[in-house]
């Protein structure tokens, strides 16, 4: 619970000085990264995303707030945190800390993560 808070803190604090880009969007949710926060750590990105939903989902989630890292040499990902949201752009109290796989990942191949990705790396 204290992790879910602490997560929560810095998350509103980065919203508050965020600039959102957005960089795709489909029928599902429009994804956005913070183009005030994209960090080079030497050929990796680490980025914030937010996916805000069309409309809530069946738990109230509007919006899912993500700290990605990408490796831009390798075409693969990490997620640090995700937390979801009740409101557009990640705002509101975290519903809930949503579980994060271990270790890189390869890129989807769909449009969406290739953007994502894209963008990311051409910073």
């Amino acid at each position: 619970m204290k992790r879910l808070v602490l997560i929560s803190l810095l998350l509103a604090s980065a919203a508050a000085q965020a600039m959102w880009v957005t960089v795709t969007r489909n029928e599902v949710a429009t994804v956005y990264i913070d183009s005030s926060a994209i960090t080079k750590l030497g050929y990796n990105r680490r980025v914030w995303v937010v996916y805000d939903l069309t409309s809530p989902d069946k738990t109230g989630q509007q919006s899912v707030k993500s700290h990605i890292d990408y490796d831009c040499t390798e075409g693969k990902y990490r997620t640090i945190s995700a937390t979801s949201h009740p409101n557009k752009m990640g705002n509101g109290p975290a519903i809930k800390a949503l579980p994060v796989p271990e270790g890189w990942r390869p890129v989807s191949q769909d449009a969406m993560s290739r953007q994502l990705f894209s963008f990311a790396c051409a910073w």
